[in-house]
């Protein structure tokens, strides 16, 4: 018998194992405060972050990573907005025992230049392709009359619903002009979608593989 296959497939089945848990963290009790840093590092980066949390009294949950500050942990949840502490935690909704991070490809950094001009929603649709999330981060010169409900709807979403922003630079009668940071492209298209605009910047794009066919400036992995 030739022992040496089955111990190359243990060795293959140990190994994925290894590559299949780098993209799951676990941390309880103190190591929840490491867990803070862990997850904003993977957000700033551009990836989607997920957390499974448990609570000290045994509730399970879980939400997409929004933002952290200090030790406390973000994240929207079934339409809510819920904060995350640790097991000790006073001011947060969830004091935490438990808590997994899930994320998963690599983050492709895209040039969006030269600039890009015509309809928002025809523009997204072009950039849409099989990932996690894309954001946006740059400049939109908007053609034409736009609400200020129109602006405040994006800005509040991009500014409390998913980590980004977005800054008014400019608006009167004739259109107006906004900067974003890092914000997911659905977001542009839901509230500017019949828009004429003409953009410029970096698109994040996290996803298991390249699959759009801009300039590339870095790969990011977690």
């Amino acid at each position: 018998m030739d022992w040496k296959k089955p111990v190359a497939v243990i060795l293959l089945m140990v190994a994925l194992g290894f590559i299949i848990n780098d993209q799951v963290k676990h941390y309880q009790g103190a190591e929840i405060y490491e867990a803070a840093n862990r997850a904003y590092s993977l957000l700033r980066k551009g990836f989607n972050v997920t957390l499974e949390v448990e609570s000290v009294d045994g509730e399970r949950m879980e939400g997409t990573l929004i933002s952290v500050r200090g030790s406390t942990i973000t994240v929207l949840s079934n339409g809510r907005i819920v904060t995350i502490g640790g097991p000790e935690a006073t001011e947060e909704d969830v004091r935490a025992r438990f808590i997994g991070i899930n994320y998963s490809g690599k983050v492709y950094v895209y040039k969006l230049i030269p600039p890009l001009r015509g309809k928002l929603g025809d523009i997204v649709d072009n950039l849409t392709v099989e990932a996690h999330s894309e954001r946006f981060s740059g400049i939109l010169y908007i053609d034409g009359r736009v609400s200020p409900i129109e602006l405040g709807e994006l800005k509040y979403r991009a500014d409390y619903l998913t980590y980004g922003s977005i800054t008014i630079e400019h608006m009167t009668s004739e259109g107006a002009v906004i900067t974003a940071n890092m914000v997911p492209i659905q977001f542009l298209k839901e509230s500017l979608s019949d828009h004429t605009v003409y953009m410029y910047g970096t698109l994040y794009v996290n996803s298991e593989e390249r699959n759009l066919p801009l300039e590339l400036l870095e790969v990011r992995s977690g």
